[in-house]
């Protein structure tokens, strides 16, 4: 009878660590996935702050300081997805995001659709439409991250 009981300990024992698990799987996603919206929305904010800021207070044409704001969102937009997907410190941290691509993609294809003069294209045109692609790809491949580090089990869940 001592086995029997000690067999049904083990199982139950199994089942609350893979509960706590996947419960510890989902809160990460979501937190991470949140925190990265919210920290990507906050940036491209400040692009469109700034690119106001430029114009009124500053004077530059509606060219230039639109090619500021791009290269600056461009340069967010690498930084969140290099530094999640290849520091070795914060893959483990970082695993689960895919957020940040979702509120880039938008930002630059509302840039294209509003501003996009079919065979007039200008250099801001040009620059919006070659960082759409590039993030569709790089939101791709975060995905793509996402997915192989899940499948592998790389990732430990109480990191």
């Amino acid at each position: 009878m001592k086995f029997a009981e000690k067999v049904t300990s083990i199982q139950r024992h199994t089942e609350i660590i893979a509960q706590t698990n996947r419960d510890i799987w989902c809160l990460r996603f979501f937190a991470q996935n949140s925190v990265a919206f919210f920290a990507a929305w906050t940036a491209i904010r400040f692009v469109l702050a700034l690119d106001t800021f430029l114009q009124v207070f500053l004077g530059l044409s509606l060219a230039t300081s639109g090619t500021i704001v791009l290269v600056l969102a461009a340069i967010f937009a690498i930084t969140f997805f290099f530094i999640p997907n290849f520091n070795a410190a914060l893959v483990e941290q970082c695993a689960y995001q895919f957020a940040p691509w979702i509120v880039f993609i938008f930002y630059f294809w509302g840039v294209v659709e509003r501003n996009w003069i079919p065979k007039q294209a200008t250099r801001n045109n040009i620059i919006a439409a070659i960082e759409l692609a590039a993030c569709v790809v790089s939101g791709i491949g975060a995905l793509a991250l996402f997915s192989i580090r899940y499948r592998t089990s790389k990732i430990d869940p109480l990191v």
